[in-house]
């Protein structure tokens, strides 16, 4: 499966530059990735909607500058909750 973000997408969304982060910033996309499956409950979709792309980069601006743990933007999930499987 093609990775929903490329890291250059990634680096214009933060506005870095250069390739000193190039190994942290493609660990929090695949974080980003791990979470986002796990609150949906299954894979991304193969061609990711802009709504999941936006959530990722939100979740990976968010890792990249709270590095302590700091909760979640609740707007990760208000993006990602109309993907969510329903198992019933």
């Amino acid at each position: 499966m093609a990775e929903p973000l490329t890291l250059t997408e990634v680096k214009e969304y933060l506005r870095i530059d250069g390739e000193e982060e190039n190994a942290l910033l493609t660990a929090l996309l695949s974080a980003a990735i791990s979470h986002s499956e796990n609150y949906l409950q299954a894979p991304l979709p193969s061609e990711t909607p802009t709504p999941v792309k936006q959530a990722l980069l939100i979740l990976i601006g968010h890792f990249y500058e709270q590095r302590m743990g700091e909760d979640i933007p609740n707007v990760v999930y208000v993006l990602l909750s109309p993907y969510r499987a329903h198992l019933w």
